[in-house]
């Protein structure tokens, strides 16, 4: 009971347990935090304060109307006023009557400016607004004044005309500034009310810029890294594990998905590469017999030789000896040669790019399969185009795309067939094109579209893993590249294989 507790308890820690980040993971997470509720947080703060400034704006200029109302209102009354003292003014010097009016009028005049002095000052300055209580302070006075000698009964007619000129002046002077008064408020007032007018209309610019801004952002920070999310998943599944770039310039909800997605990316190249060095393992198996074939004719000779030497060796002459250790030494060297291609095929190394030269990689590829081939009765004709630029890329890997099509090709061949490889420069421009075509069976329509599918395959069961050519066709997609497929069946099979070259100097290794 106690060890299945134990077991358990491990199994759900190490359930628990997560992938440690790798460097590119742990400098993603670490870039400034800028989520995207963030963003929509700050968008919707913007939208208030544009909402707040929009109503308190409305409210200010609606509470300016009202007092501007209020004043002009003010305004009219005093002109009411002080065209009302005109009037009676008139009368007494006409009729002699409604001099008592006048001076009453005046009074409620000057009460009315006295209360709205503070309003008043704010639309005249202050040396108007002094004119203006002078006027009417003189204008008082002298009906005051007026009152007074007709009390007495001491007015003459040239005082009189005197006081009415006076008179005349300052009501003119009164008349007219609170006539102007009453026509700037006006208009101020009337430009409020453009203005309230216009204010809908600069509601719906400011709600169509925020929804440009919107699609913008939408646009901007959540379709565009969804299409490049997209755009990487595609390329993901034609083959190409290359990580996927940053998709935005701070850490946010995307930075877990990119690390994640960029995780998956390095663990799938690792299991891509484990399953690359088993076909490897595999396909030395498969050259193994030819290797054996191949080698038995050199070991054959030595021992021929060594044997001659061990039973003539008195008999022999000196040149003999010389001649018969020479052999040896010819077919030791071409047994290690045999040898040494296939150890150099089946070393397991890291992935290295590097400048190679095509023609070369294919040559020695061929070398490796001659034997097989010879064992099968299968000729492999080669044609290679003189001055092709250089490829860059890994040369293991490389080679063993084209040692799988060359088997494959010698799987579907019967003996007296033949194998076509042709190297040469591409239809489109800055590739080069490898084709390996046999005259064996061809494949059959139906299971074209699954060709390059793993774990696919058109061998008896236990002679092929299904891995050979979607292995291939992943080493091709990474290395920018493309396998085309042309077959008639019960004809021929033409596998195509199309790099990009680069324009690298002859005597360029290594970089």
């Amino acid at each position: 009971m106690t060890n299945s507790l134990e077991f358990k308890s491990s199994f759900i820690n190490n359930s628990e347990k997560k992938p440690a980040l790798d460097t590119e993971g742990r400098n993603l997470l670490a870039r400034p935090r800028f989520s995207l509720r963030l963003h929509i947080l700050l968008l919707f703060i913007l939208f208030s304060f544009l909402s707040m400034a929009i109503i308190i704006g409305s409210v200010i200029v609606i509470n300016c109307i009202q007092k501007k109302i209020s004043f002009v209102q003010t305004t009219e009354r005093y002109l009411f006023y002080i065209e009302q003292a005109r009037r009676w003014e008139k009368n007494y010097f006409l009729y002699d009557t409604n001099l008592e009016d006048a001076i009453q009028i005046t009074g409620n005049a000057k009460t009315l400016l006295s209360q709205n002095l503070k309003k008043l000052m704010t639309v005249l300055s202050a040396e108007e607004t002094a004119n203006m209580i002078e006027n009417l302070e003189k204008y008082r006075s002298l009906l005051q004044e007026l009152t007074v000698l007709k009390k007495n009964g001491i007015v003459n007619a040239g005082k009189k005309h005197k006081i009415e000129t006076s008179l005349r002046k300052h009501g003119a002077e009164m008349v007219k500034v609170a006539a102007a008064l009453v026509y700037k408020e006006q208009n101020s007032m009337n430009a409020m009310l453009r203005l309230i007018q216009r204010i809908p209309i600069y509601c719906f610019a400011v709600v169509l810029l925020l929804t440009i801004f919107l699609v913008h952002f939408l646009s901007k920070r959540l379709i565009k890294p969804f299409n490049l999310l997209i755009e990487s998943t595609q390329r993901i599944a034609k083959g190409d594990f290359s990580l996927v770039p940053p998709i935005c310039r701070y850490r946010g909800e995307f930075t877990a998905v990119e690390v994640a997605i960029n995780q998956m990316l390095k663990e799938l190249k690792s299991h891509e590469l484990t399953m690359v060095e088993s076909h490897k393992l595999r396909a030395v198996g498969t050259l193994t017999a030819g290797v054996a074939h191949e080698l038995n004719n050199p070991l054959n000779n030595i021992m021929l030789t060594a044997h001659a030497m061990l039973e003539d060796h008195n008999g022999l002459s000196e040149d003999e000896l010389l001649e018969m250790i020479n052999d040896l030494i010819n077919e030791a060297d071409r047994s290690r040669s045999i040898v040494r291609n296939l150890l150099d095929f089946a070393r397991e190394s890291e992935s290295v790019s590097e400048p190679l030269d095509l023609g070369m990689l294919v040559s020695e590829t061929i070398k490796l399969t001659l034997n097989q081939a010879k064992v099968s009765g299968v000729k492999i004709e080669t044609q290679i185009q003189p001055d092709l630029p250089r490829i860059r890329g890994d040369k293991q890997q490389l080679k063993q795309v084209f040692l799988n099509l060359i088997l494959n090709a010698l799987d579907a061949v019967e003996k007296g067939g033949n194998i076509k490889i042709n190297l040469k420069k591409a239809d489109s421009p800055g590739f080069l094109a490898v084709q390996v075509e046999d005259n064996g069976c061809g494949i059959p329509s139906h299971i074209l579209p699954n060709i390059f599918d793993p774990f696919f395959t058109t061998k008896g069961s236990g002679k092929g893993t299904g891995l050979g050519l979607s292995v291939s066709h992943g080493i091709i997609t990474m290395h920018g590249g493309q396998i085309n497929l042309e077959t008639e069946e019960g004809k021929y099979t033409r596998f195509t294989v199309i790099l990009p070259s680069r324009n690298i100097p002859a005597d360029f290794n290594k970089t």
